[in-house]
């Protein structure tokens, strides 16, 4: 995906193309980032990003700028999030946040002891993907 506008930069428009991703991979059925405000500064523009999931939305608004709008919902999806190593995601080296009794993307649910005796799995942006710390499980190894 190739995103032209003088607004991003390279760094920029892989944190877009990562977040969009990511919504994909996190089964939202519908990505949209935009802004509220015309006739205005960028950062005035109310910039928001959204993930619409079967029964939920999860959205990141009133940000200064696309980019900030797609990590502000980056960070959103991945908090309290179940890696598919089965851990609790974690998107800094001071630990994860975890909710009580979520109802998860798929419809399961999970407790809070449940998300502690986990353990943690560090997700972080490389490149235009959002990627965990985690080796790719064995079910998903020989995948073609």
């Amino acid at each position: 995906m190739k995103i032209s506008n003088r607004l991003l930069g390279p760094d920029d428009e892989n944190a877009v193309v990562a977040c969009a991703d990511l919504v994909g991979r996190s089964g939202a059925r519908k990505f949209e980032i935009g802004y509220l405000y015309d006739d205005v500064p960028c950062e005035q523009a109310g910039w928001y990003a959204h993930a619409q999931y079967p029964g939920a939305r999860i959205t990141a608004s009133d940000q200064p700028s696309p980019v900030h709008a797609a990590r502000e919902l980056a960070r959103k999806i991945l908090t309290g999030a179940r890696c598919r190593c089965g851990r609790l995601v974690s998107l800094s080296d001071d630990g994860a946040i975890a909710f009580d009794n979520t109802t998860m993307a798929d419809g399961s649910k999970w407790t809070l002891k449940e998300a502690a005796s986990a353990g943690q799995c560090q997700w972080r942006l490389i490149d235009k993907t959002w990627t965990p710390s985690c080796p790719e499980p064995a079910d998903r190894q020989n995948a073609s």
